[in-house]
């Protein structure tokens, strides 16, 4: 691994040069991407549309849209999102710096980071997702704990008066930045809310043409939504992603940081 040699120029970036290098990342690693996009995601998809199955019941699609369907696959969406992006996550920690991670590898990791992702990601963020006026603070509060959890793996506790827990870490990483990241989450709202309207219209139109049957039906909310928010979270994924790394250059001057553990690395060798 050559800390100084990444697969991503490091360098600071604007949001909309993120969303750009976000589809090149896409492309370049199409193949893991979709496995680790299907592992985090297909899952949670199935799981909603088997807890969700019977709200329909409730609701008349012929006379309206059905909005308890919707809150509660917002909701869903909310508490699942660590979760689902944790294999895809991972997988790019590791493209940073090696040109063809495995399976085992991101496995490993993945095992390594569960304990503190259940308590941070699934119980905590579990209480903060129900109380809806608290969204604000999973998002441009915290909104990378999960790359600290899983790339940085931090100690529950501090071990010494240098190192750092996992929640000093996301206080530091976080607490000078609270601004950018909330313009930075109200950006991302507007993007991925009109990309998953376009692609859930392309789909309804998509059966229009081929079955020319146009009505409002069970399988426009219960599938073509779910396929169309989860193409869009697995693109986010890869942005969140991105944006981590900025915020690190930006605040911490990661890209020294880099460039100085490379070089330590190649001297101990040496004298080794």
């Amino acid at each position: 691994m050559q800390l100084d040699r990444t697969r991503i120029a490091i360098r600071e970036r604007s949001f909309a040069d993120l969303l750009d290098l976000a589809l090149r990342v896409i492309r370049e690693h199409a193949v893991p991407l979709a496995a680790t996009f299907a592992l985090g995601a297909v899952p949670m998809a199935l799981f909603n549309h088997w807890l969700l199955a019977e709200t329909f019941d409730d609701e008349d699609l012929s006379s309206g849209v059905p909005w308890t369907y919707l809150f509660y696959t917002l909701f869903l969406l909310v508490w699942e999102l660590p979760l689902a992006a944790a294999p895809t996550t991972v997988y790019l920690g590791k493209a940073l710096f090696e040109e063809k991670p495995t399976a085992a590898d991101v496995a490993k990791d993945l095992l390594r980071s569960l304990p503190q992702l259940i308590l941070f990601q699934v119980v905590l963020r579990g209480m903060l997702t129900f109380f809806i006026f608290t969204w604000p603070v999973l998002f441009a509060g915290w909104p990378y704990l999960n790359e600290i959890l899983l790339l940085e793996q931090n100690p529950w506790r501090k071990r010494n008066a240098y190192s750092a827990s996992t929640g000093s870490r996301s206080s530091t990483m976080h607490a000078r930045n609270h601004g950018e990241l909330f313009g930075r989450w109200l950006a991302s709202i507007a993007v991925a809310t009109g990309l998953v309207l376009a692609i859930w219209g392309a789909l309804f139109y998509l059966q229009t043409f081929i079955t020319f049957h146009a009505t409002m039906e069970h399988m426009i909310y219960a599938v073509h939504l779910q396929v169309a928010v989860w193409i869009v979270v697995s693109y986010f994924m890869v942005v969140r992603y991105l944006s981590y790394l900025d915020l690190r250059i930006r605040t911490e001057g990661w890209e020294v940081e880099l460039m100085m553990r490379a070089e330590a690395a190649r001297l101990a060798r040496q004298l080794a």
